[in-house]
């Protein structure tokens, strides 16, 4: 046992119930108590703390976010505050009877309160009108706990009971209720009956009626380890350390014990009496606690040197007895989304069966069948020849010949590997706080919960009177979903000895829904269209259906394997990698109806160095793609065979808003506008609960940086900025022009069978980029560039603009451009 240290308490407030709560980034260590203010210390700094006067009563909770930090008051209320400017954003709950308790969600975008009504209240922290009610408890609430990946809540009533509830959707489910294990307590009472979540997720701790600690395990709620005989009264407070090797606990007895979960044994004892609430530093070896007199420590060292190098390394695994996933540590990244652990250091995860005084680095668990490409370039090995000499790289290494040539086989096939693009379902996202989108496109979402052993799907609509939300139980752990108005599709991949199986159902309706299973087949994309259900599997197949489950055709281009699929109505279009290592993607479009392929095997114009991260048809039905450099394409003719092209419809890095964090998630292409989640902070996937939508204009980047050109142009050059944005408006609008074209001409057959509808929306198109033209003419001829404005003639579609030409011509005396637009017109009137 470690000798007492010496520690000098900050009196933070006047004596009463007294709380704190350390910051995500552990900068910051915020204290709340019955002098009603709110205390920002900031961490090894001796400056005085920064106060907050807010609530009316006694401040009884304080939690924080990596944004926010809320707080509850005997008052009845609880209130959102900025992490970084320390102001109120927002009332949370108003209620008449006091808050005791309330914490954040892993995510930070939910905040549950309790307090002595009987219901817990989960208040959304963006939009506050959004709030989950769990149902009514029996007695009053004194703690809430939300599991680490956000998909659980734990309550704990006065009455004893603990409570665990699916929040998976925004009707919650009570999943399990244990009485009888912790003792009933009155809601002022120090003693704590919380539930504490092990950080890997697996089990929680809680006291139990003989004030020992013990263990509850997620999977099927047994007791599993006790942390017993430490304290000899009532247990007014617990903590697991962030890597979850160790406990710490105080009591009424006045002491504070540090336990080692492995074991459960202690391994350092202190004494401080009336000690209410324990924190550890988020990565940091110390403790910080306060007490019933409004005062506040912070002991460093908390854990012996001995012990301080496993002590931030590894996530250590929950004590249960029997544990059916026995490892030494878990990716934290799998609970909470993180890169490291809550001590900041890298972590690992280690074999089977080893225990938790071995470590094992990233590096010596890695796979070595990958060439290091020191210099970039992208490299693949030279088949190296054994021939015979000492300094021979086979020999060099103790190989012979042919185990040199297979081990520079598999390099060879890794790096080949390597350069093929990955599969991915368009819209969906990778797992976040046990949460991740399924389907993300312009009518709506598809998003999962991860439960224990199945999962919660709900459906959700951007447009609410198009269709109900619903949600279903997942007992088949769909990984892949498809979206269209009427219907969802989803598949599970299968895989590593698994089926592959698909699901579709119509929204409102079980009544035609219909599955089928591929044995041996896993499944790597899917695409619904208002007609079309279209499978490719692992195996090269290419399997459609009709929406009642028919089978309408099946292919197989198997040395080629699929990166993505969509569909639009009759239409399918296909991404597959190029076969030939180069890294290129090639794609193909056909009419399933009619079994005919407008294009096969042209290239997907994605950038070596970028990649492709999503494809979808727009509203109008012409296909789109979206990579990761920002640059949302579209392709132009593509019902012409050997006339396609990629056109670019908008460049978001160069489209002005000047925010390097800031990326987009493309929803769809609807007319004119780019429908997409703007996504803020670095983060490269939308987050649950879903932002706000946003339409962004298409603007067809022409030039590289139009700001540096506006500037140039305001220096004295002849390009002025005002015809920038024009020529790009005429670009725009003649692509979509284009478009309509193409698809208007492919319904009817040819010009003469267009309906009438079709002829004037042509015209009108027509016109509008008449009057661009003529705009752009006026510059020119302002400005006196006699051959722009030469060009600018054969642009032109209508004759009435040609009549305006003419007098803009005669207004700036250009007779000879006024006398060639005569000749143009009288050319016109004898077509």
């Amino acid at each position: 046992m470690a000798t007492q240290q010496i520690v000098v308490p900050k009196y933070a407030h006047t004596p009463g119930l007294t709380r704190l709560a350390y910051s995500v980034d552990g900068t910051a260590l915020l204290t709340v108590g019955s002098n009603r203010l709110i205390r920002k210390f900031t961490v090894d700094s001796e400056d005085e703390p920064y106060s907050i006067e807010h609530h009316e009563n006694d401040i009884l909770g304080v939690a924080t976010s990596r944004t926010h930090f809320a707080t509850c008051s005997e008052d009845g209320t609880a209130s959102l505050f900025s992490m970084t400017t320390n102001e109120m954003e927002s009332m949370l709950v108003r209620q008449s009877l006091p808050i005791r308790d309330i914490t954040f969600s892993p995510d930070g975008q939910w905040v549950a309160v309790a307090g002595d009504e009987t219901t817990v209240k989960l208040v959304n922290t963006t939009d506050i009108t959004r709030i989950i009610t769990l149902p009514a408890h029996r007695q009053g609430v004194k703690h809430v706990a939300f599991h680490p990946n956000g998909a659980l809540l734990a309550t704990s009533s006065v009455d004893g009971a603990i409570r665990i509830f699916s929040i998976s959707s925004e009707e919650p489910q009570l999943v399990k209720t244990i009485e009888g294990l912790s003792p009933p307590v009155e809601l002022s009472d120090e003693t704590c009956t919380k539930v504490a979540w092990h950080p890997d997720g697996r089990g929680f701790a809680t006291q139990n009626k003989t004030r020992d600690i013990i263990t509850i395990s997620r999977g099927n709620w047994s007791i599993e380890r006790s942390f017993a005989s430490g304290h000899m009264g009532p247990i007014n407070d617990f903590a697991w350390s962030p890597n979850g090797a160790y406990l710490a606990t105080a009591g009424s007895d006045g002491k504070i014990l540090i336990w080692d979960t492995q074991t459960q044994n202690i391994i350092n004892k202190y004494s401080y009496k009336n000690v209410l609430c324990v924190q550890w530093h988020p990565n940091q070896n110390s403790l910080s606690f306060t007490t019933n007199q409004g005062q506040m420590y912070t002991l460093p060292h908390i854990i012996p040197a001995k012990l301080d190098l496993p002590f931030g390394r590894t996530i250590y695994p929950a004590p249960l007895i029997n544990d059916p996933d026995a490892r030494a540590a878990v990716k934290l990244a799998e609970i909470t989304g993180d890169d490291t652990t809550g001590f900041g250091k890298p972590y690992a995860r280690l074999p089977l069966g080893s225990d938790h005084e071995h470590e094992y680095g990233i590096s010596e668990i890695e796979e070595r069948n990958w060439i290091d490409d020191d210099d970039g370039a992208g490299y693949i090995p030279d088949l190296v020849e054994d021939n015979g000499s000492i300094d021979s790289p086979a020999r060099k290494r103790g190989l012979s010949f042919a185990d040199d040539f297979a081990s520079n086989k598999r390099r060879f096939v890794s790096v080949i590997k390597k350069m093929q693009h990955e599969a991915f379902q368009p819209g969906s996202t990778p797992w976040k706080n046990g949460r991740r989108y399924l389907a993300l496109n312009s009518v709506g979402y598809i998003w999962t919960v991860e439960q224990d052993m199945h999962n919660t799907v709900t459906v959700s609509f951007f447009d609410r009177g198009l269709n109900r939300e619903y949600h279903f139980t997942d007992h088949f752990l769909y990984d892949k979903a498809s979206l269209t108005e009427h219907a969802a599709l989803f598949a599970n991949s299968g895989g590593d000895g698994q089926n592959g199986r698909v699901f579709f159902r119509e929204h409102g309706s079980l009544q035609d829904s219909w599955d089928l299973t591929f044995h041996e087949e896993s499944i790597t994309s899917i695409a619904l269209s208002a007609t079309t259900v279209v499978v490719c599997s692992s195996k090269g197949y290419v399997r459609m259906f009709n929406l009642q489950g028919s089978p309408i055709r099946i292919y197989r281009q198997s040395m080629n394997s699929v990166v993505c699929c969509a569909s639009w109505q009759d239409f399918v279009m296909i991404v597959r990698n190029q076969g030939d290592g180069s890294g290129g993607l090639v794609y193909s479009i056909e009419n399933v109806k009619y079994d005919e392929t407008f294009q096969k095997n042209d290239v997907v114009d994605v950038p070596f160095d970028s990649r492709l991260t999503s494809l979808f048809f727009s509203e109008d039905g012409d296909p789109c793609i979206y990579d990761s450099d920002g640059v949302l394409l579209v392709l132009l003719h593509w019902r012409s065979p050997l006339q396609a092209k990629w056109v670019p419809l908008l460049d978001t890095k160069v489209m002005g808003r000047n925010n390097p964090d800031e990326s987009f998630w493309p929803l769809g292409v609807v007319q004119s506008k780019f429908q997409c989640i703007i996504l803020k902070g670095g983060e490269k996937h939308p987050y649950i609960p879903l932002p706000i939508s946003s339409e962004l204009d298409i603007k067809i980047p022409i030039y590289p940086d139009t700001s540096k050109l506006k500037a140039d142009a305001k220096e004295g050059s002849k390009l002025q900025p005002d015809s920038l944005e024009l020529e790009e408006q005429y670009l725009r609008d003649n692509v979509l022009l284009q478009l309509y074209k193409d698809s208007a001409l492919s319904a009817s057959g040819s010009e003469d069978g267009l309906e009438d509808d079709q002829k004037d929306e042509i015209s009108r198109r027509e016109l509008g980029i008449d009057k661009t033209i003529l705009q752009l003419l006026h510059i020119a001829c302002r400005t006196g560039q006699h051959g722009k404005a030469y060009g600018l003639l054969s642009m032109i579609y209508k004759q009435q603009a040609l009549e305006a030409a003419n007098k803009i011509a005669q207004r700036y005396q250009m007779t000879a451009l006024a006398e060639k637009i005569n000749r143009e017109l009288e050319k016109r009137e004898f077509e």
